[in-house]
């Protein structure tokens, strides 16, 4: 029964999620569950002689928080909010960081979407399936990415707006331009790499 509540992604709150992150912690890294959980005597197989780092990937000031509170790497998610909250969250992660014994100092990085292709021509053309996927998602529906030449349709104005602003913060081009757009974020957010993530048709 303890199991399957802890297979469940639906059981609990989201207040449960600091106790689900401690929980998942003693599992990986073989610590003693936290007092009162169900997952005690409960068992995460196969283990092995190593165990994957946790990160806490994040898109608000609360995931920044309870990274900083559990002394856990921090992701942030900029490929959910194009970047908004970005350099607030990372602050807010490294002034409140508490050292844990498996990490001694803040260690962030930023999750971006981006997409390269031969030319900057070619980048935005296949974009097109990407800024579409946004509109329609924006309304209310959702579907898989259509191809480039099927993405394009008449956009309302306030859909207009938002898509320009999508396209303002997209990291899009030739290869030069996306490394030069992506070392400068680096640089700008004091990061020493990026996680780069591309969905296109």
């Amino acid at each position: 029964m303890r199991t399957a509540r802890l297979l469940n992604p639906h059981a609990g709150s989201a207040d449960d999620f600091p106790r689900q992150v401690m929980e998942l912690q003693a599992w990986v890294t073989g610590q003693a569950m936290p007092a009162g959980s169900i997952g005690q005597g409960v068992q995460a197989l196969p283990a092995g002689p190593t165990a994957p780092q946790l990160w806490m990937l994040g898109s608000s000031g609360y995931g920044a928080q309870l990274a900083a509170h559990l002394g856990l790497p921090y992701a942030f998610a900029w490929f959910i909010t194009d970047g908004k909250g970005t350099e607030e969250a990372l602050t807010l992660y490294r002034e409140t960081f508490r050292p844990s014994a498996g990490l001694s100092k803040p260690q962030a990085t930023v999750c971006v979407w981006a997409l390269a292709a031969d030319t900057d021509e070619q980048a935005w053309h296949l974009f097109e399936s990407r800024a579409r996927w946004r509109m329609d998602r924006n309304l209310g529906r959702l579907g898989a990415l259509l191809p480039p030449h099927e993405a394009q349709r008449e956009y309302s104005a306030a859909e207009q707006l938002a898509l320009e602003r999508l396209r303002a913060n997209a990291i899009v081009g030739s290869a030069s331009t996306v490394g030069s757009r992506l070392r400068h974020l680096a640089r700008q957010l004091e990061v020493d790499e990026l996680v780069l993530i591309t969905w296109t048709h």
